[in-house]
């Protein structure tokens, strides 16, 4: 070919291409590494939530490190999913007074960034904790732990085919509500019931000006939580909550609403105006329709409707005023000097009713993380007050707000860190002494937390492999035996399972400083093992093997956890239809949850009778 029709074919061919374009021809080489580009974002992203939802035993430190740098190294090659945020996420008008008063907190200053913080990683697991324990008790379909609501019902008996036998239960209870209501009504009863049956109630913190003082970690002028004062429903985190197994009244109400907003529906935390007008959080009022359902979390009852076992609403006890007042106790039932329920009629006029949020739940990259997750890594992590406050139920005399609790918990353990920072001062280590009794061993015992995360999910089952334990299993396991704690330093097995690694250059002192810092943990975690396995028992419909173990618990004298030994033992026997039995525990009236406790007892002689 001559040189000037070579000349004119390349020539043709770049018209070509600009004709078409003017875009070059692909290079595999780049084809290739932008699709692994795409797929290591991928993989930063599953692998992270993977983890989030594993049951891999981890440090708290290794937990953080690995999420917080997954989900940046994922932000930072984000791909056309996270570029739109600024569309779609606006600052929660809402909840902007909580933010402004909270300007100390590092998380509150970064709402609109993208970049995640090493607390987030606890958000994320109180997340897919709360998820996995509202779905389930959903999923259940059983009426083991309704034993009370059943009978309520005309000693209601399930047809084989029943699809849902606690919709069936709470429709027959409130006949005049629609069928999507009694759905929504079931499904906020079920997540109460768990919530009350494994969180034990902590007593209210009624401390004095001189014990606030005493307290005190630092001066803050930004209030008691901030200067690391304990105090009603901030001490501690829902995820804390759920993994320590206490938590008071309003801690309780915070994990119920949860549980609630992972189902998709709304609540408040209403509230009531004492003598000297400030306002006390009183029930969970949960939106069903036009109405506010009221859930006691203090008294671990809804509040009680005209027919026994039937949810009243807040219209309800503000029209008929028998109604609060039937929740006093009488000098027959209880020997306390004062047997009032704690709020009065009067105080039922003029309410705010407090929309649960956190810094976490308002925040741009919690939208933008919620919106690129899939399949079973689904997690609902963003919610606006302003949303919610929109769908709730107009009522009179009911002023809706945002929550502090969440910001004033943050506040609190930003001043518990700093403190555990100044230890070696001693008058600091003894205002610490609560958290190494009833966190600190916990925090650091990688085997206690992976058994609670299989009871969370519900790994009930026996794995047929032996690759995995069940949350049963777990549980077993960690009620040790004064042998196997005194033979730690010479069992090598028990050592490796519990991460004691001896290293070729430690010396011997400070390889036994570590076995008996960990002994010590043991004894603690043997406190707690007994009735976590009952509680597991319970939710797997083992009643009989959960009464055997809490009887044994109830006899030793496990004087920290009293209530939740006498609450579940006494709904353990009612299930069992030992209903005598059932009453004769839970008329107990040394435990925080007298009260509750006696007022279904009443219920139950009630239903008894009318069975007879």
């Amino acid at each position: 070919m001559s040189f000037e029709k070579r000349f004119f074919a390349v020539l043709g061919l770049t018209l070509a291409i600009c004709c078409l374009g003017c875009t070059p021809p692909s290079d595999p080489l780049l084809e290739m590494m932008d699709a692994e580009v795409k797929k290591t974002k991928v993989d930063d992203l599953s692998r992270t939530i993977e983890f989030v939802f594993s049951e891999i035993r981890f440090s708290q430190k290794e937990f953080r490190d690995k999420i917080s740098t997954g989900l940046n190294r994922w932000v930072s090659t984000s791909d056309e999913r996270l570029k739109d945020l600024d569309s779609r996420w606006t600052m929660d008008e809402m909840s902007k007074p909580l933010f402004d008063a909270s300007q100390t907190l590092e998380l509150t200053n970064r709402n609109d960034e993208l970049s995640f913080l090493s607390t987030d990683a606890y958000y994320l697991q109180e997340s897919a904790w709360v998820t996995q324990i509202a779905e389930r008790v959903m999923d259940s379909n059983q009426l083991n732990p309704f034993e009370l609501y059943r009978l309520a019902a005309d000693n209601y008996k399930p047809e084989e085919d029943a699809e849902n036998v606690l919709v069936d239960v709470v429709a027959k209870l409130h006949p005049d509500i629609e069928e999507k209501q009694s759905e929504t009504l079931a499904e906020s009863l079920a997540v109460f019931d768990w919530v009350v049956r494994n969180i034990q109630l902590n007593a209210d913190p009624n401390l004095t000006e001189d014990e606030i003082e005493e307290a005190k970690l630092i001066d803050n002028d930004e209030g008691l939580a901030a200067s690391g004062v304990p105090g009603l429903g901030y001490t501690r985190y829902p995820w804390q909550v759920l993994l320590y197994g206490r938590g008071d009244y309003v801690e309780r109400a915070k994990l119920f609403m949860l549980g609630l907003r992972h189902l998709g529906i709304d609540s408040v935390m209403l509230s009531v105006k004492d003598s000297d007008g400030n306002l006390r959080p009183w029930v969970v009022g949960v939106a069903v329709g036009s109405e506010y359902y009221l859930f006691d979390t203090k008294l671990g009852l809804p509040i009680s409707g005209e027919a026994v076992g039937s949810i009243a609403t807040l219209t309800q006890v503000r029209e008929d005023s028998d109604l609060i007042r039937s929740l006093d106790l009488t000098n027959e039932e209880s020997l306390e000097e004062n047997t009032d329920y704690w709020v009065t009629e009067d105080q039922l006029k003029d309410l705010e009713g407090f929309i649960y949020v956190s810094p976490e739940s308002v925040s741009k990259r919690m939208l933008g993380l919620e919106s690129s997750l899939v399949g079973d890594n689904k997690l609902t992590l963003a919610f606006k007050a302003d949303d919610i406050a929109s769908r709730l139920p107009e009522t009179e005399g009911v002023e809706i707000k945002p929550w502090d609790i969440a910001f004033k918990t943050h506040q609190f353990r930003q001043a518990v860190r700093f403190a555990l920072e100044q230890t070696s001062n001693n008058v600091m280590a003894d205002k610490l002494i609560w958290y190494y009794t009833d966190e600190y061993y916990i925090d650091n015992f990688v085997v206690y937390r992976t058994a609670r995360a299989r009871f969370f999910k519900g790994k009930f089952s026996v794995d047929p492999r032996g690759l995995s334990l069940s949350a049963i299993q777990s549980c077993q396991r960690l009620n040790y035996t004064d042998e196997q704690i005194e033979n730690l330093g010479s069992d090598r097995k028990q050592q490796r399972r519990l991460g004691i690694r001896k290293e070729a250059d430690q010396d011997v002192q400070s390889f036994n400083r570590e076995v008996k810092s960990v002994q010590a943990q043991m004894r603690l975690i043997k406190r707690d093992a007994g009735l976590y396995l009952s509680q597991c028992l319970f939710d797997n419909g083992s009643m009989n093997a959960s009464a055997n173990w809490l009887e044994i618990l109830r006899k030793q004298g496990a004087s920290r956890w009293d209530d939740a030994v006498t609450y579940l033992l006494g709904r353990s026997h009612e299930k069992l239809k030992d209903y005598d039995k059932a009453i004769e525990v839970l008329s107990n009236q040394k435990v925080a949850q007298s009260h509750g406790n006696i007022l279904r007892v009443r219920m139950l002689k009630k239903l008894i009778s009318e069975l007879e």
